[in-house]
């Protein structure tokens, strides 16, 4: 049975059913229209469990874009108010720029529309995420943050793995070249490369080990800055040390021209490596490697389908705890991050 959204209770607007009288799925909003949603909408539309009604954008040309082929309404970002309240949506998928992260939740949360945004949870607003988290628990919002390499299918035997022979050793290497988009490479638009893309190792070695605290972090920069028009620091290093015992050593630079991207966890005879292997989203995989013999098992099932059924699954029961990972619990990442930034005397 379909949730009842909290903004619904003692509402003079509840969502009994669609402006047009169709039941044909959960009415779904897209706020942002680049290229990441191409993956979300491509996982939703295999699931068949959706109808998008309406998409914002930056630019209106790109909403239209997204939207007129489906039959949804194209709106502008200065018009997403309206898009809310016209569309009266089921779900919405948050793909914006960090920076405008917080103000478009803020509408979310105060309306009680279930969410996935994407990560990280802001750029250089240490706080608003925070806000956010209040008002999700204060209104029972359903909210999912885009840590979609929980996904993964190996990572059930990963953690069963782990349940009985912890990792003693975390390293993890984001080594890749400066990303295109314009609000990537300004750490106020984006929030630098530890927290809007490192930060999915971050997220997994919570996941899979536990809590931690960062020992020391130092970062370097080349000024003036390459490419032109990038703040962004060219590579950082920190040292982690887990609940557990266990020490993690984190890198990252956006300065290659090739790829690294792996996360390795060390275990009595055992090493676990997860990694990227290609240049789509959804080329991972993982490799378990006991001395004896290497296995690695491909991705499966795409993470971004996973990621959708969890929170589709989470508004259809009423139950928040369903999702891949909860607002709540990706504060928690951010924080961590953060902190790494913090150690390094400057900024991301």
């Amino acid at each position: 049975m379909r949730r009842t959204s909290p903004r619904s209770a003692g509402s003079e607007s509840p969502r009994d059913g669609p402006p047009n009288g169709r039941g044909d799925g959960l009415r779904l909003v897209l706020i942002g229209a680049g290229w990441i949603t191409q993956y979300h909408l491509a996982a939703l539309d295999r699931l068949g469990r959706t109808r998008l009604v309406g998409v914002a954008s930056g630019r209106l040309e790109s909403a239209k874009a997204t939207a007129e082929p489906r039959g949804a309404a194209a709106y502008s970002y200065d018009d997403i108010d309206r898009m809310l309240d016209e569309q009266r949506p089921d779900i919405a998928y948050v793909c914006v720029p960090p920076s405008a992260a917080i103000a478009v939740l803020e509408r979310l949360v105060e309306r009680g529309i279930p969410f996935v945004t994407e990560k990280p949870l802001a750029a250089i607003d240490a706080d608003g995420p925070a806000r956010i988290a209040a008002g999700v628990a204060e209104r029972g919002v359903i909210a999912a943050v885009g840590y979609r390499l929980r996904g993964l299918d190996a990572i059930v035997e990963v953690r069963e793995r782990l349940a009985g022979n912890p990792a003693h050793l975390i390293t993890a290497r984001w080594l890749c070249d400066t990303p295109g988009p314009a609000w990537w490479r300004r750490e106020e638009l984006g929030g630098g490369q530890v927290v809007e893309q490192a930060t999915h190792f971050y997220d997994l070695a919570r996941l899979l080990v536990g809590e931690a605290t960062v020992i020391g972090a130092a970062s370097t920069r080349q000024e003036p800055f390459v490419p032109a028009g990038v703040d962004v620091v060219d590579a950082t290093a920190a040292i982690l040390r887990f609940e557990t015992g266990a020490v993690g050593s984190f890198a990252n630079t956006r300065r290659l021209a090739s790829a690294v991207i792996e996360v390795e966890l060390a275990c009595a005879d055992l090493l676990i490596t997860i990694r990227k292997t290609g240049a789509v989203q959804t080329s991972w995989e993982v490799v378990f490697d006991d001395g004896q013999s290497v296995r690695k098992i491909p991705p499966g099932r795409d993470p971004y389908e996973v990621q959708a059924a969890a929170i589709l699954d989470a508004v259809d029961s009423g139950d928040p705890t369903r999702v891949l990972s909860t607002y709540a619990d990706a504060l928690k990442t951010d924080r961590l991050t953060r902190a790494v930034v913090a150690a390094t005397g400057r900024a991301g």
